[in-house]
C-alpha cells in the first residue's frame, strides 16, 4: 500500500510539473485586461516567459513600435502602416531612433502614384544618388539629403555617378559644351 501511495504521489507531481502556476507578469496582466471581442483595441504581445516582445503592433491600425522590457514605447521607433518596420533588436540596451532620411521616407503617404520617396542606406543615411522613379530623374545629394546643384539627370540621358572625391561631386558636363569642344 505504501508503494502505491508513493507511485501515486510521484505521478501526480510529474503531471503537475508542467503546469506549475506562476504569477502573471505585467505584460500578461495588460494583455488579459483587454476585454475579449473589443474591436480595434490594442492588445500587448508577450513572449513565452510572459515578457513584452520588443516589437508591439496595433493590429487594427497597422502601427508598430519598439518597447523596453517594461513595455514602455521607445520614442522614434513608431512605424506607420505600409512602411518598413524598424528592427527592435537592442545593442547595449539602446535602440537607434529613426534618422532624418528614414523620417522623410516614412512620411511619404503610400498610395499616391508618382510620389518621390527618399532612398536610405542600411544605416538610415541618404544614399548619394536619389531618383524619382515615376519621372526617371536622378540627382546627387549631400549627407543632409539636399540636392547638389548641377547633378540632375533627366530621363533618357546617361545615369549620373554620385561618387565622392575629397567630398566633392563633379556635376554633369552639359551636352552643348561637349559639342563645342569636338
Amino acid at each position: 500500500m505504501a508503494i502505491l501511495t508513493i507511485i501515486l504521489l510521484v505521478s501526480t507531481a510529474f503531471a503537475l510539473g508542467d503546469t506549475m502556476i506562476r504569477p502573471k507578469t505585467p505584460c500578461e496582466v495588460a494583455r488579459d485586461a483587454v476585454p475579449h471581442g473589443l474591436v480595434g483595441a490594442y492588445i500587448p504581445t508577450c513572449d513565452a516567459a510572459g515578457q513584452y516582445t520588443p516589437e508591439q503592433c496595433w493590429g487594427s491600425t497597422g502601427y508598430c513600435w519598439c518597447v523596453n522590457s517594461s513595455g514602455q514605447k521607445i520614442p522614434g521607433t513608431e512605424t506607420p502602416p505600409g512602411t518598413a518596420r524598424i528592427i527592435c533588436s537592442t545593442q547595449n540596451g539602446a535602440i537607434r531612433p529613426k534618422t532624418p532620411c528614414e523620417d522623410a521616407r516614412d512620411a511619404v503617404p503610400h498610395g499616391p502614384i508618382g510620389a518621390y520617396i527618399p532612398t536610405c542606406d542600411a544605416a538610415g543615411q541618404y544614399t548619394p544618388k536619389q531618383c524619382w522613379g515615376s519621372t526617371g530623374y536622378c540627382w546627387c545629394v549631400n549627407s543632409s539629403g539636399q540636392k547638389i546643384p548641377g547633378t540632375e539627370s533627366p530621363p533618357g540621358t546617361a545615369r549620373i555617378i554620385c561618387s565622392t572625391q575629397n567630398g566633392m561631386i563633379r556635376p554633369k558636363t552639359p551636352v552643348r559644351l561637349l559639342e563645342i569642344l569636338r
